[in-house]
């Protein structure tokens, strides 16, 4: 059976233009995760949205690999 769900990933959701981006797509269904260098931050917008929150910092290899395979 194909999974269908769309899911959106994004880093800098945690506040101004990508926190509203984030919004519009929880608005259309879509399961959001919030990628933020800061935790609190991070999971403060995310628990705001009701979206989930990874810890992603994108020039550090490893944030990468955990955000990209510990799902």
């Amino acid at each position: 059976m194909e999974n269908s769900q769309t899911v959106a990933l994004r880093t800098g959701e945690n506040k101004g233009l990508g926190y509203e981006a984030a919004r519009q797509r929880i608005e259309l269904g879509l399961t959001v995760y919030v990628g933020a260098r800061d935790v609190t931050r991070g999971q403060a917008a995310a628990d705001s949205l009701g979206a989930n929150f990874v810890q992603l910092d994108v020039t550090d290899d490893a944030s990468v690999e955990t955000a990209a395979y510990d799902r």
